[in-house]
C-alpha cells in the first residue's frame, strides 16, 4: 500500500492518506487454478471412459466377403455396472443391416451394457480393404470375475468365426470367447488387448493408436496455458510495481519553504 499526501494543506500538518496498489486480477488466478487441475488430472492418467479409442481392421484378405461383426459385452461381477459404446463403423467395403436389441441402444453410436448379463451389437457388412470405428468403455468392478467386452468376426450363414485367433491369447473371464479380435476386461486400468490371428496367418492385424497419447496431447495444452497465465500475471505485477514506484516519486512530500 502507497501513501503519498493528496493536499498542501495536510502536508504541512503530517496528514496523509494511502491508496492500495492494483492487484493481479482475481480471473487470472482462477484460470490458473483451473489449468493446474486440468495438468494434475493428465498426470494422474485418463481414465478409459473419457476417451474414445479408434480401431482400425486391415480386411483386405477377405475383400468381398460377406461378415458380421459381433460385440458382446459379458457380465462377470454380477453388478450390472459397466458399458461400451461403438462410434459409427465406416467402411470401403458396404454395411450392410445392423441389429441393436439385447442389452442395446442408441444408433449410431451403438451403447451396449450387462445389465441383463449379455449386451449384444450387430453389425452385417461386405468387407472391403479397411474397416473402422471408435471404442469407448467403462472401467467399474465390483470384485470377483470382471465384466468382458469382445469383438468376433463371423460368417453370417454359419455363426463360425472367419478367423482363428490364438486360443490362449485371453484366459479367464465370465466364459470362454473363441477367436476374439479383441477384448477388453472392465476393471481399474482396463485396456483393449489384441488377439494373434493365426488362420488365415495374414489375419486381420488391428491398429490401435499408442496408450496414453490423448494425455500427453491434453498434459501439453495444460501446461501451455499456465506457462501464458504466468506471463499475463507476471506483467500484471510489473506494471503494479512500476505504479507503485511513480507513485512514491510523485507523493514526496515536501517540508514548508522548499
Amino acid at each position: 500500500m502507497t501513501c503519498r499526501n493528496s493536499n498542501p494543506k495536510h502536508a504541512a500538518t503530517g496528514t496523509s492518506h494511502c491508496v492500495p496498489q492494483p492487484r493481479p486480477r482475481p480471473r487470472s488466478r482462477r484460470f490458473l487454478a483451473a489449468a493446474a487441475l486440468a495438468g494434475a488430472v493428465c498426470l494422474g492418467g485418463v481414465h478409459n471412459h473419457a476417451i474414445a479409442v479408434p480401431i482400425t481392421l486391415d480386411t483386405s484378405s477377405l475383400h468381398g466377403v460377406a461378415a458380421l461383426l459381433e460385440f458382446s459385452l459379458l457380465d462377470g461381477d454380477l453388478t450390472g455396472n459397466n458399458s461400451a459404446t461403438i462410434g459409427p463403423i465406416t467402411t470401403d467395403g458396404t454395411l450392410v443391416a445392423s441389429d441393436c436389441s439385447v442389452g442395446c441402444t442408441g444408433g449410431p453410436p451403438y451403447t451396449i451394457n450387462e445389465t441383463l448379463g449379455l449386451g449384444q451389437f450387430l453389425q452385417h457388412v461386405i468387407l472391403g480393404s479397411r474397416l473402422s470405428f471408435d471404442l469407448t468403455f467403462t472401467s467399474n468392478f465390483a470384485g470377483g470375475t470382471p465384466d468382458r467386452l469382445s469383438l468376433v468376426l463371423l460368417d453370417p450363414g454359419t455363426s463360425f468365426p472367419l478367423l482363428t485367433t490364438d486360443p490362449v491369447a485371453f484366459p479367464g473371464g465370465p466364459v470362454p470367447v473363441e477367436s476374439a479380435l479383441l477384448i477388453v476386461d472392465h476393471a481399474p486400468g482396463a485396456v483393449i488387448q489384441i488377439a494373434t490371428v493365426t488362420d488365415p496367418v495374414a489375419g486381420l492385424p488391428v491398429a490401435v493408436p499408442e496408450p496414453g497419447a490423448t494425455a500427453l496431447f491434453s498434459l501439453g495444452l495444460a501446461l501451455l496455458g499456465v506457462q501464458r497465465i504466468r506471463r499475463r500475471i507476471g506483467r500484471v505485477s510489473s506494471d503494479a510495481g512500476t505504479a507503485a514506484v511513480s507513485s512514491r516519486a510523485v507523493s514526496t512530500p515536501t517540508k514548508p519553504g522548499e
